[in-house]
């Protein structure tokens, strides 16, 4: 039996109240649901870590998207299975999803490594300049702040708990909290089971060193839970 927890500041934490996915083939499993307190505590979290893990260094950001996407390539065969039972998808489609996904993530570690990213503007003082004068102007790309990203239904991978969205912030610097799609909860999800283990999955990928743990959490709900 698959059991679904929330990755929240590096934790597996569980939750009073479950949901049962559908998959479209095979067995269903119970997950946790998030609750205001859960988003709270992601949120607290994600904020406590901006200073830190905005203060890193190119290098060291770049290394860990390296790094979510090596774990993503390295449970892959586990990722494909459970996904391909929650969302009905061939097995070459998610395998090709899966790949886009690790593109991007070191696409965007490569990206930030150049310091075109940073977009530096640099317009110089004129105090002769008529009809008034113009001040030194200058301009710099820097991370804004936590981040949230609610997954999509139909790309249960490449916009999901690692997709996209979240390797871009965790590029510029920003922590991010996740609201995963409740339609594949186990692909992206958290957890313990006796079949995958909560290694196998997308949020243990976001796992960063521990001095920033809190950069990435990850929360789920039930289906109808966006529009309460």
């Amino acid at each position: 039996m698959l059991s679904g927890h929330h990755l929240i500041a590096g934790d597996w934490v569980s939750s009073d109240q479950t949901f049962a996915s559908t998959p479209a083939h095979g067995p269903s499993h119970a997950f946790a649901i998030g609750t205001p307190a859960h988003v709270d505590a992601a949120c607290r979290a994600a904020e406590a870590a901006f200073p830190a893990y905005s203060a890193t260094t190119r290098a060291v950001r770049a290394a860990f998207l390296i790094r979510i996407a090596d774990e993503i390539d390295a449970r892959g065969a586990a990722i494909t299975e459970i996904g391909t039972q929650e969302t009905g998808l061939p097995v070459a489609r998610l395998e090709g999803e899966r790949g886009r996904t690790t593109g991007q993530l070191r696409l965007f570690a490569a990206h930030i490594l150049k310091d075109d990213w940073l977009d530096r503007r640099h317009d110089a003082a004129l105090p002769d300049r008529q009809p008034a004068p113009r001040p030194d102007l200058k301009l710099i790309q820097r991370p804004i702040g936590p981040v949230a990203v609610f997954g999509a239904s139909n790309f249960p991978l490449a916009f999901s708990v690692a997709g996209g969205d979240t390797a871009s912030a965790l590029a510029a610097g920003c922590p991010v909290v996740v609201k995963g799609h409740s339609a594949h909860p186990g692909t992206g999800g958290g957890g313990g089971s006796r079949r995958l283990t909560p290694r196998s999955r997308l949020a243990a990928c976001l796992r960063g060193p521990s001095t920033w743990f809190r950069a990435a959490s990850a929360m789920w709900g039930r289906r109808w839970s966006s529009t309460r």
